[in-house]
């Protein structure tokens, strides 16, 4: 009996090892995972959002928590009260969803203007995609066992119920093309949310993008605007609530989603002045532009720069800014689409254009993930800041094998500088440039090493990342034949023992 336990013991160790699948069959390009995945061909309501949220935590426990940041003022339009404070819920998506990693980049994605539909469409489809995509896709796989990704979907879920709810019905006789922007404060103590025209969102409510410390005093102090920034930076228990979650959970890497125009923005958002990490900022956005596409055509792209320059005005008091020039970590804020016809698709786009928009800006998504995990130098250093560069592939032995567990080195030859990391169980592996300690040029030579086997490259790639696969013969790799004879050799193990 004992040897029979442990021969199916040996059985289930060595069956398990072979059933690991290889690099070879496991990577799916994210265009598949577009293509494989749910795709909403609606707007999601409040409730539905919260409830998908919830049942995917529960489906994927081992990868996603959902916990709330905070409440909303409450407001409810069936009854006219204040009885309805909704939970920010909020999706962590990482390996060890309970554990704040050390040495993990932490993203913050998010959304504040209750009119802007397509954007927490967006964030649902993400989700879902990152919790799909790790069991089928190797870069998502690698995102999320090394990033930390947090997502709050209705961030201003009053303003989102009060413009409609996802329903386009519910627009009817109401906001049209314009829409309710701001949150649903009540600002005059009356009890009741004062809207002075639907056409374009007067009345009550505070702008969330308006209501954060930087240059918060330069914004609008019209009560009655929709982008009224508020009696006091920090006055709204969403702002707060998002401002407390950076802080306790040190965010690196912050973006913002609004729509429309289709542009990626960069700060200053409230001047028309570069910041001091310009060229480090156009750079990533230069490549996440040409990873988007304009109503799905692959020849054109989102726009990208400062607000000024691209949609034409300047945006103080805005929570990118804050998260830059607060706290020096990355903030962007993204404009997905439509373009500016307002009369056309404007807030609230057909519910056929869902997907299009979805898939434009999806893998533009996924390399702000990526380069999330550059630190920014100190503003007097802000001159030596490498830029980010994505350098990923696979390391393999003379077989075409992945080696997993073995060391990749990627080093400046010019100064020394060097990263590395471990490859993952299908031989993948990802490196950030922005990771260096030094700046360097797209002519600066780097080697790249997985034991004794180097190549050299230069980071030039248009696209701002590249794939180099590494093949090496010095790293011992276990043949496909040793488990058979280690299973046979604990067979006859465990016959001999066995016998009385």
């Amino acid at each position: 009996m004992k040897g029979s336990i442990i021969l199916v013991l040996a059985f289930v160790i060595v069956a398990g090892t072979m059933a690991i699948p290889t690099g070879a069959n496991y990577r799916k390009s994210t265009q598949q995972i577009l293509r494989d995945y749910y795709v909403p061909d609606h707007y999601p309501s409040f409730q539905e959002i919260n409830h998908t949220l919830h049942q995917i935590a529960e489906e994927h426990p081992d990868i996603a928590r959902v916990f709330s940041i905070g409440h909303t003022w409450g407001w409810n339009p069936s009854t006219g009260r204040y009885d309805w404070p909704k939970p920010l819920w909020t999706i962590k998506i990482s390996d060890n969803p309970d554990v704040n990693e050390s040495g993990e980049a932490r993203v913050y994605i998010h959304w504040h203007h209750a009119r802007e539909w397509i954007d927490p469409a967006f964030m649902m489809y993400l989700i879902n995609s990152l919790v799909n995509g790790y069991y089928t896709n190797d870069t998502i796989h690698w995102i999320v066992n090394h990033y930390e990704i947090y997502i709050t979907p209705l961030s201003n879920a009053d303003g989102y119920v009060v413009d409609g709810n996802g329903n386009p019905n519910n627009l009817s006789g109401g906001f049209g093309p314009g829409g309710w922007r701001k949150n649903a404060r009540d600002l005059n103590g009356n009890g009741t949310l004062d809207i002075e025209n639907k056409w374009d969102a007067t009345g009550e409510g505070v702008d969330p993008e308006r209501n954060w410390d930087w240059h918060w005093s330069e914004g609008n102090d019209n009560p009655s605007d929709p982008d009224y920034h508020g009696p006091a930076p920090f006055s709204e228990p969403e702002v707060r609530a998002e401002r407390d979650f950076i802080v306790n959970y040190s965010i690196d890497a912050q973006c913002v989603l609004h729509s429309f125009s289709a542009a990626i923005l960069i700060p200053w958002f409230y001047t028309s002045q570069n910041a001091p990490h310009d060229a480090f900022y156009r750079d990533f956005a230069k490549h996440m532009a040409l990873r988007t596409k304009l109503d799905g055509n692959a020849s054109q792209h989102f726009e990208y720069g400062r607000p000024d320059e691209v949609i034409g005005y300047s945006a103080p008091g805005g929570s990118s800014d804050w998260v830059y020039g607060t706290l020096n970590k990355i903030g962007i804020a993204v404009e997905m689409e439509p373009t500016y016809t307002w009369y056309v698709d404007g807030f609230h786009p057909s519910t056929s254009k869902i997907s299009t928009y979805i898939q434009d800006f999806y893998e533009a998504m996924i390399y702000f993930i990526e380069i999330s995990s550059s630190k920014l130098k100190p503003v007097d250093e802000a001159s030596n800041q490498p830029n980010a560069y994505i350098v990923w592939g696979y390391a393999k032995d003379d077989s075409g094998n992945p080696l997993q567990g073995v060391t990749v080195k990627i080093r400046n030859t010019e100064n020394g500088d060097e990263i590395i990391t471990t490859t993952d169980e299908h031989g993948f592996y990802m490196l950030n440039l922005g990771t260096l300690q030094n700046k360097y040029t797209n002519t600066t030579t780097f080697e790249i090493s997985v034991g004794s086997a180097t190549q050299t490259f230069t980071p030039d790639s248009e696209m701002g990342s590249e794939r180099i696969d590494i093949t090496t013969s010095s790293v011992p790799e276990l043949s496909p034949a040793l488990p058979m004879f280690m299973l046979a050799a604990m067979v006859a193990i465990v016959v001999k023992f066995s016998r009385p």
